[in-house]
């Protein structure tokens, strides 16, 4: 049983208050006394939104209210019509909630405060990090099962991660440290602070890269998309099993190099939006050659690396978490989907699965 006790720590420079029933107003006065607060909530949390709103002028904060759309549901909505002298913003629910938040708070050169609802994201603290996150363990506790589903979707990718900035740190030379933290099965609120400190060193990996092709592939088709996190489980899962076979197969080097204008076409027409990113270029002496040379060096220490990786607990795990979560991994993505993307995702990666796709193995699929 979870203590009922509220406890504060810090992450990076944001402080990170857990507890049941947390009283919004005390703790607000102790960081923003008085004046106009801003309060953004994702349209799905209109209860817990009110009730908040109805504490804070019931605690003499005049309060403008602006509410956003998920991703999810194809909103793309940002904090408008908030008049300049609002002094301090406060965001309500998750991803979508903090992005709003964020930007709002930029404009109006303030600080922010965030009061997470899901576990579902590992973007908070990017950017523009939140003064003070809220966790009350209540609301994590009935949150639904997908968004628990999606936070340990993001917990589960990590040793692919780890796997990446290894290779970044023995075959590029990258400065790239990185360690996976641990967390107690089934304590959501211990889960939604792992993903906060993940997101003070987040960067795109390439399962964050497939994970949002696999997005946009679903809105592009007109299907409600699951969460980021939960496709991010799925392609770390298949990245790293395509590692495995891919480090230990002796002519990986025999392809002809992949076609970079197929694949960005293949990508706009998915209405993915890609971003500036250092690809591997098969021609460049500097980069792919280069590379294959160091890699060869490596192989084993790579090999060893993956296999320390229990990928197979986890899957079990992920797929308990709730009574479809296995179902959908079945219905909803095939294989060759899953093959498709991959090989998108290796066009835009700068890692190994970007040397991968330079090799021209991702095309032979």
């Amino acid at each position: 049983m979870e203590e009922s006790t509220t406890r504060n720590r810090t992450v990076g420079q944001t402080e990170v208050i857990v507890g049941d029933d947390l009283q919004i107003v005390p703790i607000l006065n102790h960081r923003f006394a008085e004046g106009a607060v801003c309060l953004i909530y994702d349209r799905n949390l209109t209860e817990i939104a009110e009730r908040i709103i109805k504490d804070l002028k019931s605690g003499g904060y005049r309060v403008f209210v602006q509410a956003v759309s998920s991703r999810r549901s194809g909103g793309n909505e940002r904090a408008s019509g908030v008049p300049e002298y609002v002094r301090h913003v406060f965001a309500v629910g998750a991803g979508t909630a903090a992005s709003a938040a964020k930007q709002k708070a930029k404009q109006l050169d303030v600080d922010w405060t965030m009061y997470l609802t899901a576990p579902t994201t590992d973007t908070i603290l990017c950017d523009y990090a939140p003064k003070t996150v809220l966790i009350d363990r209540n609301v994590m506790l009935n949150c639904p099962f997908e968004c628990v589903a999606s936070g340990y979707g993001i917990l589960f990718s990590q040793p692919l991660a780890a796997f990446e900035s290894f290779f970044a740190n023995k075959i590029l030379a990258c400065e790239s440290g990185f360690d996976a933290r641990q967390v107690k099965a089934g304590d959501v609120c211990e889960l939604a602070v792992a993903l906060l400190e993940i997101s003070l060193r987040k960067r795109d990996d390439s399962a964050q890269i497939m994970s949002e092709i696999l997005y946009s592939r679903a809105v592009k088709r007109g299907k409600r998309p699951r969460l980021i996190g939960e496709y991010k489980f799925l392609a770390s899962a298949m990245i790293m099993s395509f590692y495995s076979s891919y480090l230990g197969a002796p002519s990986i080097d025999t392809m002809p190099p992949a076609c970079r204008e197929v694949s960005a076409d293949e990508l706009k027409r998915g209405e993915y939006e890609s971003k500036e990113r250092k690809s591997v270029d098969f021609f460049d002496a500097n980069s792919y050659f280069k590379i294959s040379y160091i890699l060869s060096e490596y192989r084993t220490d790579l090999l060893d690396k993956l296999g320390s990786i229990d990928l197979h607990t986890s899957q079990r795990f992920w797929r308990r978490l709730y009574p479809d979560a296995g179902y959908w991994l079945k219905s909803e993505v095939n294989c060759k989907e899953l093959e498709s993307c991959l090989t998108l995702a290796g066009s835009q990666s700068e890692n190994l699965l970007g040397f991968a796709y330079a090799s021209g193995i991702l095309s032979a699929f």
